[in-house]
């Protein structure tokens, strides 16, 4: 009877341990990353009409519980622009960035402001992690402390580009903060600013794009 009590114990040791192994972790990372790795979700185009607005926008298929994730993502942010009698919107979208790791989506948006008979255009953009379907912030993508060496990177580029943003105020440049809007191409992270976003020049927009090997010992 103790024998067989062993080697219950050993099965179950056994078995609690293979099945911790085959547990995948989806936690995002760059290390081993390769840019052309293939594509593992596929993506359907659409459009959709809400109350005057025009809303193009992606439908994803491949692995079901990672694409039901991201779906339901972008459903819940198209929906964002439904149209009423003040204002309706066109939204375009296009896929940026594809492979075994992430998905990112770069969507221009134009609102029409019936009432006061004004334009704006702006972006968005969602970033998924192909592995667990979530949408990933700026937290995600860069270790913890990335602050400060992020946001000299920001500022040398924006020397570079010869252009000045509002260093205090109410719209006040934060450069790499929490809420900091990104996409992500195969090869390159570009973090982008709109109208009203500490900027002072044209139409108001800032992408700044990073190589992302020049960004190795900050990103994960």
């Amino acid at each position: 009877m103790k024998k067989l009590g062993i080697l219950l114990m050993a099965l179950t040791i056994v078995s609690v341990s293979y099945g911790a192994k085959e547990k995948e972790d989806t936690t995002f990372t760059f290390q081993n990353y390769i840019p052309s790795a293939p594509d593992v979700v596929k993506e359907i185009a659409r459009t959709k009409n809400l109350d005057g607005s025009v809303v193009a926008y992606p439908v994803f298929t491949g692995n079901l519980k990672v694409v039901e994730k991201m779906n339901k993502t972008v459903t819940k942010f198209v929906n964002t622009f439904k149209g009423h009698k003040d204002k309706t919107y066109k939204v375009e979208y296009q896929v940026v960035g594809s492979n075994d790791r992430f998905v990112s989506i770069l969507f221009t948006i134009e609102k029409n402001d019936k009432k006061n008979n004004v334009i704006t255009k702006y972006n968005d953009a969602i970033t998924f992690n192909v592995k667990d379907g979530k949408e990933m912030g700026i937290k995600d993508i860069f270790v913890q402390g990335y602050e400060t060496a992020l946001n000299a990177a920001i500022n040398d580029k924006i020397k570079q580009f010869g252009l000045t943003v509002n260093e205090t105020g109410k719209n006040k440049f934060k450069g790499a903060a929490k809420g900091t809007k990104f996409y992500m191409e195969d090869d390159s992270i570009v973090l982008f600013y709109n109208q009203g976003e500490g900027l002072e020049f044209a139409d108001g927009q800032l992408f700044i794009p990073f190589i992302t090997r020049d960004l190795i010992g900050i990103i994960k």
